[in-house]
């Protein structure tokens, strides 16, 4: 099953809102609904890593949650916040947080942990797929640099994304369609 986070419209996909907590309490509705035998997520993404270029592609099955202050050694958790999958050949980290990455210091300090993207809902997405054991990798776009200039880049680069990402399903996945 083809899934995407709210505004990020593909006819294939299902939404399942924004950010950490709706995605995961959608996805969970959908896969008790729905019985999935494998979830896909379809989403953009930002870019600690300035050597990316913007609209490359990436396929992962790895995330984190890690926040800002726990860069900064301002919070600690005791929730296991890593989940690596080994559905995809890829070692490609994606971060998720509810907060869009805007300070460069942050963004490398997060690139020099082994962490070259940002999505909102990935980390949820592969979480909730693990707690129903369900198989599950998302394809990811990049939109803009995780920078002072993040929001106006994703909102200038969005719908080429979304051409992209739409163009890259069919030709590699489209048979599940």
């Amino acid at each position: 099953m083809f899934i995407c986070a709210s505004g990020e419209k593909f006819s294939f996909a299902k939404e399942i809102g924004v950010g950490l907590v709706d995605s995961a309490m959608i996805l969970s509705s959908i896969i008790l609904k729905d019985n999935p035998k494998e979830l896909i997520f379809i989403g953009s993404a930002g870019s600690y890593d300035k050597t990316i270029n913007i609209f490359d592609i990436f396929v992962s099955s790895s995330a984190m949650q890690i926040e800002t202050s726990f860069i900064t050694h301002n919070s600690y958790t005791p929730i296991y916040n890593k989940i690596e999958n080994v559905s995809c050949e890829t070692t490609m980290i994606i971060n998720s947080s509810n907060y869009i990455t805007t300070d460069e210091n942050i963004s490398n300090r997060l690139l020099n942990a082994g962490i070259k993207l940002e999505n909102m809902e990935f980390f949820s997405i592969l979480r909730v797929a693990q707690y129903f054991e369900i198989p599950a990798f998302g394809i990811f776009c990049v939109t803009n640099y995780c920078d002072n200039n993040a929001h106006n880049d994703f909102i200038k680069n969005h719908s080429i994304a979304e051409k992209y990402l739409e163009s890259y399903v069919r030709d590699n996945y489209g048979k599940y369609f």
